[in-house]
């Protein structure tokens, strides 16, 4: 039996595996200013096998049912198709990772709740509807190549005073708190986060630049482009 590999034999080697960037969204969650700034974070736990250990804002992976509109949801206008459904993706992996929803006092729906869906059914319970007027797109970021797990994630923000509950860990996330991160910074910060969180920091005092930015890699390199998605109805 022949053990050669194909790049032995060819004197080229084999090319890395791409694998395809998989649509995610994530919150970050300010309140406060100045020296009382807080940020809602947690840390990944040490054994998973994804960016263990890192401090993170909640969120997660797209689902299907991500596409459908929610019974209990408004404002979301503003946002084109792209964007609403990560905004659902983000409020939903908020809830599910630290326990906290994002919304305003609102009629219940009159569905009956076996209808509802998880996340629909905490809203209501709540009594509060899932307000994407509170959000703010912040930008995009794609993981490099080539790795092993790769998103293509939308960044929201939004202000304390519209979150609803009290965080908690879970599984996906420990250490789960409002953190000073004026007065204690978290370390370690990946540069995506902390990119994006200086953007949201910005947008929340009116420094911003208008253009949402996108973080990307283009021939090895880390590129800042502007992100279209805010602008057109994808």
């Amino acid at each position: 039996m022949n053990d050669m590999s194909e790049a032995a034999r060819t004197g080229h080697a084999a090319k890395p595996t791409i694998v395809r960037p998989r649509d995610a969204a994530s919150l970050i969650l300010l309140r406060g200013k100045g020296r009382d700034l807080e940020l809602l974070a947690g840390r990944r736990p040490g054994h998973v096998k994804f960016m263990p250990g890192v401090w993170v804002f909640p969120g997660g992976a797209v689902d299907r049912d991500d596409n459908r509109p929610w019974q209990v949801e408004s404002g979301g206008a503003h946002l084109p198709p792209r964007l609403l459904r990560c905004a659902r993706a983000a409020l939903r992996e908020t809830w599910e990772e630290v326990g906290v929803l994002v919304g305003r006092r609102g009629a219940a729906p009159a569905t009956p709740p076996t209808a509802l869906t998880a996340i629909e059914a905490a809203y209501g319970g709540a009594g509060i509807t899932a307000a994407f007027d509170a959000l703010t797109y912040v930008g995009r970021a794609i993981t490099p190549t080539p790795v092993f797990r790769r998103f293509n994630t939308r960044f929201f923000v939004a202000d304390g005073s519209d979150v609803v509950g009290e965080p908690a860990s879970s599984d996906e996330l420990e250490d789960v708190g409002w953190h000073p991160i004026a007065r204690r910074p978290l370390v370690p910060f990946r540069d995506v986060t902390q990119f994006m969180l200086a953007r949201a920091l910005a947008l929340r005092d009116g420094s911003a630049p208008r253009e949402a930015p996108l973080l990307c890699t283009v021939r090895a390199k880390r590129r800042i482009l502007v992100c279209r998605e805010a602008a057109l109805d994808l």
